[in-house]
């Protein structure tokens, strides 16, 4: 499933960009969830409580604060969430790459615009999610298992237990911090440490 977070402090913006995020998805096998904010600090604040998304469709000119210094916040949080900003000014294009953002769309945008940003942003998620994790298995042997396939993992004593999407389970004498560590590299954000009780 995709999470998609739509960030305009203008009400019939988000509803025009929901509405093009819609009728992109309506020709395409994918289940996606979205969650609308109508201000930046709303979107932040989801931020730094822990919601992640895969796409941020975002105003760039917002009442407090710019959606460059919005992205820059969700870049300090490690997310690798394609970003598309979609804004009424041209003077922020620059800035808005730096924050390593996928695409910046002037308003009005065509649904044809639109469409092409989001197959660009789509297609580096599925680059992303294909990338692959080698596992040294307990009891000898390697196994390598693409990124998008890791569900979880348990860490027992000295063994950690990944679970599969397919069901299955593999063991390796990798620490649990050793294996965020290394999926961090790869995959920033994707992976949480639940707090220890």
């Amino acid at each position: 499933m995709l999470h998609i977070a739509i960030c305009d402090d203008q009400a019939d913006q988000i509803q025009k960009i929901r509405t093009a995020a819609e009728t992109y998805f309506l020709t395409r096998n994918e289940r996606v969830e979205y969650q609308t904010f109508s201000n930046a600090f709303a979107f932040t604040d989801a931020i730094d409580k822990g919601s992640i998304f895969d796409i941020v469709l975002l105003d760039v000119c917002m009442p407090g604060i710019l959606g460059t210094d919005v992205a820059r916040e969700l870049r300090d949080h490690h997310s690798r969430a394609e970003i598309i900003f979609l804004t009424t000014s041209d003077e922020f294009a620059v800035e808005a790459f730096e924050v390593k953002a996928t695409d910046y769309l002037l308003k009005p945008f065509t649904q044809a615009q639109f469409s092409k940003a989001m197959d660009r942003a789509i297609a580096y998620i599925r680059q992303r999610n294909s990338a692959k994790v080698i596992f040294r298995l307990v009891g000898g042997g390697v196994r390598v298992e693409e990124i998008a396939q890791i569900l979880f993992l348990e860490s027992h004593g000295h063994v950690l237990e990944v679970y599969l999407a397919d069901g299955s389970t593999l063991e390796t004498r990798k620490s649990g911090q050793e294996m965020k560590t290394d999926l961090d590299k790869i995959a920033p954000g994707q992976f949480v440490s639940p707090n220890k009780g």
